[in-house]
């Protein structure tokens, strides 16, 4: 008997390539985004490495700069999830991908430096998108914490991009103008040693006001004149330091909050499924067991 199709059936046929479009280019551009706003954040970190220097440093200015860090690490980690899970085929999702790295480079700095640094997020976004499928492949029912592994992988990437950027620009800086300490600094580092170390190290048994005095003026001078000069083969630590423990702070941060974004994307993904906008689907699979025979 020859099967009729209603008009229903055929308007739903036409319009479900339209609904698949549009909410590709939803999802997708929400991840474009996420990559806009961290490139934006790259560029306030490295424009702002003076604020985590001691002596120069502003703990409101590092702690800001601190949580929009972490705000882009968790916006990119919810967007590139819901990709990951919702778009189909693989090409498409790593499509879109490649779009947030390009807005990541462009939103942040046209140089090679900026073009390495979005060719590795794209990189390591698509093996993202692999590792997110293959987890759920794995899995009888899907549940978001099964991603958390993946998802370890893409923090540690975003962490070590935004200390990269204060890498760069901390060094940047160096190259123009040579190792300095600024006199905030200088003060710091003065006003420290006078505290924790001339008395108990330095100084002898019985000293006086004016051998103090001698000693921090001493200090102070090789400070701002000497210690440019004695510094020069050592130059290129000073940021290598400051992005390892910046790496080690961000990243110890990131570990604490990841389950943030795996909240917020169960969050979206039971309303996506109260409005219809995505659904469960049921597939079979063919599963291998060992047996004696």
């Amino acid at each position: 008997m020859p099967k009729f199709i209603t008009s229903n059936e055929r308007i739903k046929s036409i319009d479900a390539p339209k609904a698949w479009l549009i909410k590709t280019v939803v999802f997708g551009a929400l991840l474009t985004g996420a990559g806009c706003f961290l490139g934006l954040v790259l560029k306030w970190v490295g424009g702002g490495y003076e604020h985590f220097i001691p002596g120069t440093w502003d703990l409101g200015v590092a702690l800001r700069l601190g949580f929009w860090a972490l705000g882009a690490i968790a916006t990119v980690a919810l967007t590139a999830g819901l990709v990951a899970i919702l778009i189909r085929p693989f090409w498409v999702a790593a499509l879109e991908m490649l779009a947030s790295a390009l807005v990541l480079f462009l939103c942040w700095q046209i140089s090679l430096v900026g073009f390495v640094v979005a060719l590795l997020y794209f990189l390591v976004g698509v093996l993202y998108l692999a590792g997110v499928r293959t987890e759920i492949s794995n899995r009888i029912q899907f549940r978001v914490w099964n991603i958390r592994t993946s998802q370890g992988m893409l923090l540690a990437l975003l962490v070590a991009l935004i200390c990269t950027s204060l890498y760069f620009g901390y060094a940047g800086k160096i190259d123009r103008e040579g190792f300095t300490l600024s006199q905030q600094t200088v003060s710091w580092i003065i006003e420290k040693a006078d505290k924790d170390y001339l008395v108990d190290k330095v100084l002898p048994e019985g000293y006086n006001t004016s051998d103090r005095a001698r000693a921090l003026d001493t200090l102070q001078n090789y400070l701002e004149n000497d210690v440019t000069q004695d510094m020069v083969q050592y130059k290129g630590y000073a940021p290598v330091l400051l992005a390892s423990v910046s790496f080690s702070v961000l990243m110890l941060a990131a570990l604490v909050f990841s389950w943030v974004p795996l909240l917020i994307m169960w969050l979206v993904f039971f309303i996506l499924l109260r409005l219809k906008v995505v659904k469960k689907k049921a597939h079979p699979v063919e599963v291998t067991r060992l047996s004696i025979e």
